[in-house]
């Protein structure tokens, strides 16, 4: 049947659900780690949740590369469809951390100087077709989006079974629901190059 042929408040019925479900998909509301300094194979900086500053501090055998939000530094947080990073919006600034993997045995981590709740970590480019990488976390994550990023991707390209992290192209999110004082993963497949940054949500924050 035509929407034309409907009764005039069945039509605006429909449209104010169809408002409300667009409403209930939008990103939530996230803050974004902004890293200040980069040491060796630590790095640190803070995240600004609603009730307070948190310091955040990452620590492990290796670091690829960094960025900072230095002059010349590229936005690789730039997505397409589907969106990689629907789930809590792209990651605001350029700041990230670049790995290779391939050190099973050694755990890279993030340390926080107060929990906080649900945190969130994006991931970019892990793992291509062909070759996947994994990130095998001490915490349990949960898949909340995955899609196209910056150098391509797939809805199907980052997957979650128990606590590893899967990608082949992988671009998205995953959460890890509770409240924690630290995240920590082992990369056990060497790829060149995958990156990650971490955030909080601003509501479990409130």
């Amino acid at each position: 049947m035509r929407v034309s042929s409907l009764p005039r408040a069945t039509v605006l019925a429909a449209v104010c659900a169809l408002a409300s479900l667009a409403g209930a998909a939008q990103a939530q509301s996230t803050t974004w780690a902004d890293w200040t300094a980069v040491n060796g194979t630590t790095m640190s900086g803070r995240l600004m949740l609603p009730d307070g500053a948190v310091r955040v501090k990452f620590s492990g055998p290796a670091l690829y590369f960094s960025q900072i939000g230095e002059a010349g530094d590229r936005d690789y947080w730039i997505s397409g469809s589907p969106d990689a990073y629907a789930a809590t919006g792209r990651p605001t600034g350029v700041d990230l951390m670049g790995f290779v993997g391939g050190t099973d045995t050694q755990k890279y981590k993030i340390t926080f100087s107060r929990p906080v709740t649900n945190p969130v970590i994006a991931l970019l480019s892990l793992g291509r077709n062909g070759a996947p990488a994994r990130y095998v976390f001490t915490q349990t994550p949960t898949l909340l989006s995955s899609g196209v990023g910056y150098y391509g991707g797939c809805a199907t390209c980052l997957t979650v079974k128990k606590r590893t992290v899967t990608g082949t192209e992988g671009h998205g999110v995953v959460q890890f629901v509770g409240t924690f004082s630290s995240l920590s993963w082992s990369m056990p497949d060497y790829e060149n190059w995958h990156g990650v940054q971490v955030g909080v949500p601003a509501a479990a924050a409130d």
